[in-house]
């Protein structure tokens, strides 16, 4: 997973994904699909995403149609694999709010902010693995 603070104003969220995902281009990586929520259900993000070749697993908003976004999309096994993900990571973003502290930043400037970011990433990582340590990865059998 790749997380980052950046600046809140002048880009929007979907502008820095679509950065983020070039980023993890040039450094070799091969995005094939790209879960988001519905603040990304806009047709710009979906047409970027398109033409990357990347298929937009956004979630949908009701009464609201893009071009791009269609069933197909919906109803694929990635798109729902990708929206449990999704869930999982919005998880990690409340922890890092409440138990991190980070609903609002003790830190002046977008460095600072970055490294408590990724301070409290890490923390809660070394605590997934811990977790994982003890009891072993979900659906394992322990002390068989």
């Amino acid at each position: 997973m790749h997380i980052a603070a950046h600046p809140a104003v002048g880009k929007t969220e979907a502008e820095m994904a679509l950065e983020q995902i070039d980023e993890l281009q040039e450094r070799g990586f091969q995005v094939k699909t790209m879960g988001a929520d519905k603040g990304y259900h806009c047709e710009g993000f979906v047409r970027e995403c398109l033409e990357r070749e990347i298929k937009p697993h956004v979630a949908q908003q009701t009464g609201w149609k893009v071009k791009g976004l269609d069933g197909r999309t919906s109803r694929s096994k990635g798109y729902a694999t990708s929206q449990v993900s999704r869930r999982r990571i919005e998880e990690l973003f409340g922890w890092l709010k409440t138990v991190g502290g980070l609903r609002r930043s003790r830190y002046r400037g977008v460095e600072r902010t970055h490294m408590a970011v990724q301070f409290c990433a890490g923390a809660s990582n070394l605590l997934r693995m811990a977790k994982l340590a003890v009891n072993g990865p979900p659906g394992a059998e322990v002390g068989a």
